[in-house]
This record gives C-alpha cells, structure tokens and sequence, in this order.
C-alpha cells in the first residue's frame, strides 16, 4: 500500500524526505535493503523508482546521553518529532486507505 501510495502521489513523499529540515534532523531515510528489480506493476522509468524499490521507510535521529540530560532535551524532542510528523501521516494514510 505504500508503494501504491508513492505511486499516486509520490511527488508529496519526496518533498516530505527532501525537505532540508527532515534532511538535518534525520539525515534521510535510513539505509535498507531494496529490490533489484522493479516492483511487480510498476516500470523501471517510474519518477519514484527507488523510492519504489524499498523495503521499508524510516527515519531516525540519535541522541546522545548527554543531549538526553541536557534541560533543553524536551524542547529538542518536542521539535524532531514535529518534524517526523508529515513523513508518519503519509506513511500512515498508505496503510490505512
């Protein structure tokens, strides 16, 4: 369902992960395996073929203890998971349409 999602309305996706704020805080999406090939269904000359070709989505940010301790940590949370909320919406939506 998110390959179908990525499908219909890749473009949103990629200016989700691309967005230089996403890009600074979480560096990307985390490396993962991918398929070799093209998903069954879609083409090799797909706009979003890579984004296709995985198999999975995610991001994540790494704190360190001392960053964990700082008394401005709560604010620091508060403000990376804001910025994770638009890619966990759209992943969300693909698999609950």
């Amino acid at each position: 369902s998110i390959r179908e999602a990525i499908d219909y309305n890749g473009d949103e996706f990629v200016s989700i992960i691309n967005k230089p704020s996403f890009k600074k805080t979480f560096g990307g999406l985390i490396q993962t395996d991918v398929l070799k090939n093209a998903p069954k269904g879609f083409s090799e000359g797909h706009a979003h073929i890579e984004l296709l070709k995985r198999k999975s989505f995610a991001a994540g940010k790494h704190f360190s203890k001392a960053e964990v301790m700082d008394p401005a940590f709560e604010e620091e949370l508060i403000s990376v998971y804001l910025e994770l909320v638009p890619f966990r919406r759209y992943l969300n939506q693909a698999v609950s349409v």
